[in-house]
C-alpha cells in the first residue's frame, strides 16, 4: 500500500480543521502589509485578513517561499519514508511551482529513490483546494500518486469558477488580471465576470451594474452550464456574506437536491482580489 503525503500551499484556502482532518501539510505564504509579515494559512485566515484590509494603508504584497523552505518541507516527509505529492497554485501567478521543482531536484540528487511529484494546478483558491482534499482522501485509501493525479485532475478540470469582486482596485494594482480584461470595468456601469482561464484570472463576460450581483453571477454561471445533475456546488465567500448567502439560496431554489459547500476566500487571494463572491459549478 502506498504511503503518500499530500502537501499544498496556503493559496488552496484550506481551514485548519481541513488540514488536520485530512492530514494535509500546508506551506505558508507570506503577506506583507504596513511593514508587518503575516503567514497565510498559519497565523492569519480569511476573516482576520479581510478585517486587516480595512485598516492598512499600503497595498498588501505577497512573497513566494524560497527553494530552501520548500526543500525542508519535502525532505521532512521523504525522511519519514513517505511518497510526496505537492499540489501548487497556478504557475502563471507565482514562481512557487518552479521553486518546488527545484527543491524536488535537490531531493532526488541526494536520494534518487525518493518519490516526489510536483503538480501545477493552474488554479487558485479552493478551485484546487477541493482537489487537494480529494487527493488526501485517495491517499488515505492507499492509492498511489499515479492513481491520484489523474483522478484529481479530472475533478478540478470538470469545474468552472465565476466570480465578481466588489472592486477592481486590487486586481489592477496587483497585476493579476490581463490589462485588456479590465476594459469592461472601465466602462460605465459594466462589471466584468471573472473566471480562471489557462492559469490566469480573466474576464469572460459582463453584467450591468453592481446591484444584485449575487443573482447576476448566479444567472450568468447557470446560463453557461444549465445542466447540473448531481453537482456539488462551491460558493466562495470573500467577505461578502449577504451576497454569498443569496447565491446559496438561489442554488437551493433551482437545484434543491444538490449539495452546497461554502468556503472562505483566504488571505492570499484576498490580497490580490479584495472582497468577492462567486460560484463553482460543473462545466
Amino acid at each position: 500500500m502506498a504511503n503518500v503525503k499530500i502537501i499544498t500551499d496556503a493559496g488552496a484556502d484550506l481551514t485548519l480543521e481541513q488540514q488536520q482532518e485530512f492530514d494535509i501539510a500546508v506551506l505558508p505564504l507570506r503577506i506583507f502589509a504596513d511593514g508587518k509579515e503575516y503567514l497565510a494559512g498559519v497565523d492569519t485566515f480569511s476573516d482576520d485578513f479581510y478585517a486587516l484590509l480595512k485598516t492598512i494603508k499600503d497595498f498588501p504584497k505577497t512573497s513566494q517561499p524560497t527553494t530552501g523552505e520548500i526543500y525542508d518541507l519535502l525532505k521532512k516527509y521523504v525522511d519519514e519514508g513517505k511518497e510526496v505529492l505537492f499540489i501548487t497554485l497556478s504557475s502563471k501567478a507565482s514562481g512557487l511551482n518552479n521553486n518546488a521543482n527545484l527543491a524536488k531536484n535537490m531531493i532526488l540528487e541526494e536520494n534518487p529513490d525518493a518519490v516526489v511529484e510536483i503538480m501545477d494546478s493552474y488554479l487558485y483558491s479552493f478551485a484546487y483546494g477541493m482537489g487537494v482534499i480529494e487527493a488526501a482522501k485517495l491517499a488515505r485509501e492507499g492509492k498511489s500518486i499515479p492513481e491520484i493525479i489523474p483522478a484529481i485532475s479530472d475533478l478540478m478540470n470538470s469545474y468552472s469558477a465565476y466570480f465578481i469582486p466588489s472592486t477592481l482596485e486590487y486586481l489592477e494594482k496587483g497585476g493579476r488580471i490581463n490589462k485588456a480584461s479590465l476594459v469592461f470595468g472601465n466602462m460605465l456601469d459594466i462589471v466584468p465576470v471573472l473566471s480562471l482561464v489557462d492559469g490566469m484570472v480573466s474576464a469572460v463576460g459582463k453584467v450591468r451594474g453592481r446591484k444584485k450581483i449575487a443573482k447576476k453571477i448566479f444567472d450568468y454561471a447557470t446560463s453557461q452550464h444549465p445542466v447540473q445533475d448531481g453537482t456539488v456546488f462551491y460558493v466562495p465567500n470573500g467577505n461578502l456574506d449577504a451576497e454569498c448567502a443569496e447565491i446559496t439560496s438561489l442554488i437551493k431554489e433551482k437545484y434543491p437536491e444538490n449539495e452546497i459547500i461554502e468556503y472562505k476566500v483566504g488571505p492570499l487571494i484576498a490580497s490580490h482580489i479584495g472582497p468577492v463572491c462567486g460560484i463553482f459549478l460543473k462545466k
